[in-house]
C-alpha cells in the first residue's frame, strides 16, 4: 500500500508546474493588454479559458489532498500555495475584465510597468516551482526586489493620477485597475514566502 501511494507525491509537482505555466501565459497576455496604446479587449477572451484551467487544477490538487495519505510537504503548505496561485490567476483576469467593464479605450499610465513586473515575478515563481524538489531559494529574493519596485511605481502612479483630478470617474476606474495590479504583485510576493517556507521546512 505504501508503494502505491508514493507516486501520488509526484502529481502535486506536476500540477503546480502546469498551473504556473498557465499563469505565465496569463501574465504575458495581461502585459500585452496594458502595454498597448489602445487595449485589445479580445485578450480577455484568451484569459478566461486559461483562468478556468487554473481553477480546475486547483480543485484537482485540493481533491487529491483530501484523499492522499502521503504528501511531498505539509498539507497546509500545499493548500496555501495552490490558493495563492489561484488568487494570482483570478487577479490577472480581474484586471483585464475591468478594461471592458469600465470601457477603457486608452493606455493607463504605469499599468504597463506594473504588469511587466508581475510578469517577471511569475517567471521567478515558475523557476522556484520547477526547483521545489531541489530546494533552491534564489528566485525568492528576485520576487521581493520586484515587489518593492512595484510598490514604488504604484505610489508614483497614484501621485500623478491625483495631481490633476479633472475627471473623477476616470480616476476611480484607473485607480481600481492599478490597485489590482499592485495587489497581484503583493500576491506574488506572498506566494514566494510560502515557497521559501517550504524550502526551509524541508531543508
Amino acid at each position: 500500500m505504501f508503494n502505491r501511494l508514493l507516486p501520488k507525491e509526484l502529481k502535486y509537482f506536476e500540477n503546480f508546474k502546469e498551473m504556473i505555466v498557465n499563469i505565465s501565459e496569463m501574465a504575458d497576455e495581461t502585459h500585452k493588454l496594458f502595454s498597448a496604446e489602445v487595449p485589445d479587449k479580445n485578450i480577455m477572451h484568451k484569459l478566461k479559458p486559461i483562468e478556468t484551467r487554473c481553477d480546475e487544477i486547483s480543485a484537482k490538487i485540493i481533491k487529491r489532498l483530501n484523499k492522499t495519505f502521503i504528501t511531498p510537504f505539509d498539507r497546509e503548505d500545499i493548500f496555501a500555495l495552490v490558493k495563492r496561485l489561484d488568487d494570482i490567476s483570478d487577479m490577472l483576469l480581474g484586471s483585464a475584465i475591468r478594461i471592458e467593464t469600465f470601457n477603457i479605450t486608452k493606455k493607463i499610465k504605469y499599468a504597463d510597468k506594473l504588469s511587466f513586473i508581475i510578469n517577471q515575478q511569475i517567471i521567478e515563481l515558475d523557476k522556484a516551482i520547477q526547483h521545489l524538489k531541489v530546494k533552491s531559494v534564489n528566485e525568492m529574493k528576485a520576487v521581493k526586489i520586484l515587489e518593492t519596485e512595484a510598490d514604488k511605481i504604484y505610489q508614483q502612479a497614484l501621485k500623478e493620477l491625483f495631481e490633476n483630478p479633472t475627471d473623477v470617474l476616470n480616476i476611480i476606474k484607473e485607480k481600481e485597475i492599478l490597485d489590482i495590479l499592485e495587489n497581484t504583485s503583493d500576491k506574488c510576493q506572498s506566494t514566494a514566502n510560502i515557497i521559501l517556507a517550504i524550502f526551509i521546512k524541508n531543508a
